[in-house]
């Protein structure tokens, strides 16, 4: 048997968790539940900030065909090292940090054909940071990172996100002078505005449904904001481009519509991402003709390999994006399974922060 950490019974043996028992917002319970043991290589954080998101209201309200019941949610995750076990080293109690949540295998046919982001068997957080305490496993031990006294806990949170643009960012080939289009104007979009400001782009069209946040964009770095309720993204694309059309479409929100939109505004060998996770059964009817005859190339883009979520978190370290009009909103943990879900889902809320430290009575 694993080496117990001979200290821990001098602790409560028990915390406090959000507990997810399936659809429906009463099967989202706070909970008194076991607090993780401690064995040998293992690292255990006292939870400071971690994130609330779309991913988390779809499973509330009706499910989630990757979650199955019971589960604590919660891998975008920042705290406190409370305590080592034997064997650890590099880590100490008191170390401020972040945590990548994941961890390819490196033997499944997909870690073979380097495609470590689509593992079959990667090691995960066991449970997550929807509670006051989180066991880091040995084999994520190495993908524990210390957070600068400057950084604040939910922007070193906010890495796992980020890295999954960055790997988008790495598809999309952006090039000094091209003209890109950024569909969605939420958090995520607000981070593609600034990545291609910092990868070169010299024309950033930045298009949405919220004047707030298209201002947003605008003032990080976007050329042009267009608000699709009142003007038409396409005709903007070709009107600045003399009629070729964008290098770089990049798919931000989800939809079919918008997903179909990208291909018509590509120029010939202009490449579209699709970051944006659709509703079940979501089609489109697009041409296959644009794709042929204007070569267009078509990427897909879906979770992260360790090196984006080390570069994503090197980003956000040295201060090279701004996450202050991103990180939007908070909920305190004691109020997180009743308000979570309806603040999320406010118009003006582009991220939210559930707050350890901040509670109410």
């Amino acid at each position: 048997m694993p080496e117990k950490n001979k200290e821990l019974p001098k602790v409560m043996p028990t915390m406090r968790a959000a507990v997810w028992y399936g659809p429906g917002r009463e099967n989202f319970r706070l909970e008194q539940v076991n607090r993780p043991d401690l064995n040998a290589g293992e690292v255990i954080i006292k939870v400071q900030k971690c994130f609330f998101s779309a991913m988390h209201v779809r499973a509330v309200l009706v499910g989630h065909p990757k979650h199955q019941p019971p589960e604590i949610f919660g891998r975008m995750l920042a705290g406190e090292v409370v305590a080592v076990g034997a064997d650890v080293t590099g880590i100490k109690e008191g170390m401020r940090v972040t945590v990548n949540p994941e961890r390819p295998c490196g033997e499944c046919f997909y870690c073979q054909v380097g495609e470590l982001g689509h593992c079959i068997n990667p090691t995960t957080l066991p449970s997550g940071g929807m509670a006051e305490y989180v066991c880091v496993p040995a084999a994520l031990v190495g993908g524990i990172f210390e957070l600068p006294p400057e950084i604040p806990y939910e922007e070193g949170a906010y890495a796992e996100t980020l890295a999954c643009i960055v790997q988008a960012m790495d598809l999309s080939n952006i090039a000094s002078s091209d003209c890109v289009v950024i569909v969605g104007d939420g958090g995520v979009g607000l981070t593609f505005v600034q990545l291609a400001r910092l990868q070169g782009a010299t024309k950033i069209i930045f298009a949405g449904k919220h004047d707030d946040s298209l201002q947003q964009g605008l003032a990080l770095g976007a050329f042009h904001a267009v608000n699709i309720k009142h003007e038409s993204l396409r005709d903007v694309v070709m009107q600045e481009t003399q009629g070729y059309g964008a290098d770089v479409v990049i798919e931000a929100v989800g939809s079919g519509e918008t997903y179909e939109q990208a291909l018509t505004m590509l120029r010939c060998g202009g490449t579209a991402v699709g970051f944006g996770g659709t509703p079940p059964g979501t089609k489109f009817p697009g041409d296959p003709n644009l794709i042929h005859y204007r070569s267009l190339k078509i990427y897909g883009s879906y979770r992260y390999i360790p090196d984006h979520f080390r570069r994503a978190l090197d980003l956000i370290c040295t201060k090279q994006i701004d996450l202050r009009p991103i990180i939007t909103h908070y909920v305190p943990f004691s109020n997180l399974t009743t308000d979570a879900v309806d603040i999320h889902q406010q118009p003006d809320c582009r991220a939210l922060v559930i707050d350890f430290a901040k509670e109410f009575s």
